[in-house]
């Protein structure tokens, strides 16, 4: 049932390619009536058809029903003298058809799906010749369906069917679990790395190695599971396996054979071998659910660089989750559900507050209060950056010129992403809203994070070498949390080192953690640079710090994330 699933799905073209045969076998057997047909569970369908109106009848008025059953041609001389078919419509009623002819149509898996029919209002005899004749036009038939299933359900490069056709075939493949299944899908060459392969060796190597582990899983997994091409280099299966350990013992066998190395167009490649696995239920998830789990958890394989990676209803929450503050962060902008922090540094000798850093913070109206650490990064991988940052620097400012007219003299950081500072004519466009506030270019401080990023991109050098031409003053963020080089900092016109809060957080009691910000702090100082020390919760951690001569402290011992007016009350201006 499975083929015929696949063929019910034909559209108005494929009756189109069909009707220049029937046509033919209209014209060749002399009969005013020729049609094909797809026989189901509970009617049949008319694809193409010459000389009847209708577009199909239930099973039971079906003659075709009884061919599709036949080993051979089907002939019936006179349908009123066969007790079968003597009450059909079609017979005792108009057009009073007499003389039935029809051979089936089967497909490559040796299931009958339909058939090829002629059928005259006269009885008649057929001659073995026009058995044969008729056979011959049912194969031209099944040939005409089975390259309109395989049009766009097939894919070009590795022969195998593609994503199309697993969503038509999906109920068939699941129809005989008795419970959850497992599905699986591949990827042999993520997508870094294919994007890198393409652009140094052209697309002929990638997708000769893309065939040859086509080839291979559709060897390995014979008799086991179909195979479906849904992606560039991703293919998915569905194993009907008890045990999750059974699973993960037949994905590293399938490692063992993907993983070894292709000639690939005359190019020596390794096939990559990441999974994502899920265990669905067949009556409550469809296929678009199945492949959309499986992304879910093959890019946690991709990002952990695991073999696989089971589904994890937790994790996909938090994609989920974090898709729809993606969708509401405009209208939160447009509806000022937006709002701004401010956290105190302070001198670590006097303690006396020096600056402040603006953070962001965000009531949503369904999901409560959400942390910058959680939308930032969200935002950073789509086109919303530069209008969160728009709006964080136009805030900031604002309430910075406040400030200044109500005699507060405090300075304020913010935040830039690298997505901001890639932006041709940023710096031009932020000292024009200074220029406009009447605010001093030395009153702001511009925090980027340290990184890779930031040394490659001539872009960014240059924004920032233009504001900190005119006094705005540049810091680095979270640094010694990850990728810490001062040589390319000494490159960059840099006024201060933040150092990261996982630094502080053992200086009282780990010497290692001492030495390391001791380090830190002594060649920050030598290069001329201001040191800031984040995330200060403790006593202990002052006084370290202070002892190391940071210059700065910022932290909770202090002050938590104040609002305006708040800050302005510890500064001693009153609200």
């Amino acid at each position: 049932m499975a083929a015929v699933g696949a063929l019910q799905v034909l559209d108005a073209a494929a009756g189109a390619s069909l009707d220049r045969i029937t046509q033919l076998a209209a014209f060749a057997f002399n009969a005013p009536v020729a049609f094909v047909s797809i026989v189901g569970t509970d009617s049949q369908r008319f694809i193409s058809k010459v000389g009847l109106d209708i577009p199909g009848t239930d099973i039971r008025s079906s003659v075709c029903s009884y061919t599709i059953t036949a080993a051979d041609v089907m002939v019936v001389p006179d349908l009123r003298a066969d007790p079968r078919f003597a009450g059909n419509g079609l017979v005792c009623g108009p057009p009073h058809l007499r003389f039935y002819a029809g051979a089936p149509l089967v497909a490559k898996n040796g299931v009958p799906i339909g058939a090829i029919c002629v059928m005259a209002r006269e009885p008649r005899e057929l001659s073995e010749d026009d058995r044969q004749h008729l056979k011959t036009l049912a194969a031209m038939a099944m040939s005409q369906l089975e390259l309109r299933r395989l049009s766009g359900r097939q894919d070009p490069v590795s022969g195998l069917p593609n994503r199309h056709q697993f969503h038509i075939d999906y109920d068939g493949l699941v129809s005989r679990a008795r419970g959850p299944v497992h599905a699986v899908l591949l990827d042999v060459l993520d997508v870094p790395r294919l994007e890198e392969a393409g652009q140094a060796l052209g697309m002929p190597p990638l997708e000769a190695m893309i065939h040859r582990s086509g080839v291979r899983l559709r060897v390995a997994l014979e008799d086991i599971a179909d195979i479906y091409h849904v992606g560039t280099s991703r293919f998915v299966f569905l194993v009907d396996q008890p045990l999750a350990e059974d699973v993960e013992t037949l994905l590293l066998e399938l490692k063992q054979r993907i993983t070894r190395p292709v000639m690939a167009a005359a190019v020596p490649m390794s096939p990559q071998f990441h999974a994502g696995i899920c265990t669905f239920d067949p009556a409550k998830d469809s296929s678009n659910d199945v492949l959309r789990k499986l992304l879910v958890s093959l890019q946690a394989a991709i990002t952990g660089r695991l073999d696989f990676c089971w589904y994890s209803e937790r994790r996909d929450e938090l994609l989920r989750r974090g898709y729809r503050l993606a969708a509401d962060a405009e209208r939160g902008l447009r509806r000022e559900e937006f709002y701004l922090l401010f956290q105190p540094r302070v001198e670590a000798i006097t303690q006396k507050i020096v600056s402040a850093e603006a953070l962001i913070r965000w009531n949503h109206p369904r999901l409560g209060p959400v942390g910058p650490a959680e939308f930032i990064p969200v935002f950073e991988r789509t086109a919303l950056m530069p209008a969160v940052s728009g709006w964080v620097v136009d805030a900031a400012l604002d309430q910075l010129a406040a400030w200044q007219l109500a005699g507060l003299s405090l300075s304020l950081s913010v935040n830039l992403a690298a997505s901001d500072l890639s932006t041709e004519g940023m710096a031009e466009r932020l000292l024009q809203k200074l220029a406009v506030r009447e605010l001093a270019p030395s009153l702001l401080e511009i925090e980027i994070t340290e990184g890779e990023w930031l040394r490659a991109n001539t872009v960014a050098g240059e924004q920032l070498a233009r504001l900190a031409g005119v006094g705005v003053r540049i810091a680095i963020d979270d640094f010694g949390s990850g990728y810490s080089n001062f040589g390319y900092l000494s490159r960059l016109p840099i006024s201060t080192i933040k150092m990261d809060k996982s630094l502080v957080d053992h200086l009282a009691d780990d010497p290692g953690a001492r030495l390391k910000a001791k380090a830190i702090i002594e060649l920050a100082k030598g290069l001329g640079y201001t040191t800031v020390a984040e995330g200060v919760e403790t006593a202990a951690q002052r006084d370290v710090l202070t002892d190391l001569h940071c210059d700065q402290l910022q932290g909770f011992l202090f002050a938590a994330p104040l609002s305006a007016d708040e800050l302005a009350t510890m500064v001693g201006i009153g609200g």
